[in-house]
């Protein structure tokens, strides 16, 4: 199982490979010219042995020389710059990686040190929710819980993305049924969907199993019922459906919603990484723009697909994974 490749690190390798290219057709093409130059001097030196016009071949002789320098000179700097170029891109590229490298560091040293406080001030909430016997501090603390809840998913996959982005996230696919793994990432977020007023309904198929990282599938399924969530708070949707069926050989799973949807056009953009449509200082729904990208990433790890449509803002939006033969 192998990660999609980065697709700025693909462009920058492949303009590499471009200019190493025409490194070697520039290289022939000197090569080429200065020979096919050479032998007509040879054929002019035979002429010249034959007792032909001197006066001719002489012209003929300077026309070879000034063809060899212009040769020369012109393809000498094409090569340079060429080279320059190669040169400038191996750095370019070398620095990005070095800079990657620094962002994945500080990403997952900061989410670490967020780990602590945010367990911490768990632990105060709900030994404030068990001992208080007001009802304004009860609910106070639940808002705590819940914020805290959102900031550890923001963390985890703050972590996440860094070990995929490193190729440290490994897999351990193991035989799983998929109907009572539904059911347990559908009632943690149950309390904040009945909050906002939100249906979760669900209609999986009997005895579907699967073989995946149970992890894996955890964090797939965690992040998009999150991410329906968000939409319909944003959009004042009112349902959530999560639906598996087989699928041939395979299992298709769809998790849709009725909320703020997206531009059709950005079904692929989407899934990017930080990538949030519209205006980020006129948001109203919260996220990281991490969760989608967590979800394709894992997804491709576990030998499956996904895609989204939606009919635009304010229709709602599917999310669709597939796995192709799971016997």
């Amino acid at each position: 199982m192998t990660l999609r490749r980065d697709p700025s690190k693909v462009l920058q390798v492949g303009f590499v490979g471009l200019l190493l290219i025409l490194l070697v057709l520039a290289s022939y093409w000197i090569y080429d010219h200065v020979r096919y130059t050479q032998s007509v001097r040879s054929q002019l030196t035979e002429l010249y042995d034959s007792q032909t016009d001197r006066a001719e071949i002489a012209a003929l002789d300077r026309d070879a020389d000034m063809r060899i320098n212009r040769i020369l000179w012109e393809g000498g700097f094409f090569l340079v710059v060429l080279l320059g170029g190669l040169t400038v891109m191996t750095r370019t590229i070398r620095h990005d990686a070095e800079l990657r490298r620094r962002q994945q560091n500080f990403l997952a040293a900061v989410s670490h040190e967020f780990k602590s406080p945010l367990a911490s001030i768990r632990l105060a909430a709900e030994t404030l929710a068990l001992r208080s016997k007001e009802p304004e501090a009860k609910r106070l603390s639940q808002r705590i819980l819940a914020d805290d809840d959102r900031l550890l998913r923001m963390v985890e996959n703050l972590l996440d993305t860094t070990r995929l982005e490193e190729g440290r996230h490994t897999l351990k696919p193991a035989p799983l049924e998929l109907a009572p793994l539904i059911a347990t990432i559908a009632e943690a977020a149950s309390e904040r969907a009945a909050h906002a007023g939100i249906a979760i309904n669900r209609h999986i198929d009997s005895d579907i199993h699967l073989t995946i990282d149970r992890t894996a599938l955890e964090a797939i399924l965690s992040n998009l019922l999150d991410n329906s969530l968000n939409a319909c708070i944003a959009g004042s949707g009112k349902e959530i459906k999560i639906h598996a069926r087989r699928l041939g050989g395979g299992v298709q799973l769809s998790v849709s919603d009725d909320g703020a949807g997206f531009p059709s056009e950005d079904a692929e953009m989407i899934f990017e990484k930080f990538y949030r449509a519209g205006d980020e200082m006129r948001r109203s729904t919260p996220g990281s723009g991490l969760g989608l990208y967590i979800v394709r990433r894992l997804v491709e790890l576990s030998d499956a697909s996904i895609s989204a449509r939606s009919d635009g803002p304010g229709h709602g939006a599917e999310f669709l994974i597939t796995w192709p033969d799971t016997q």
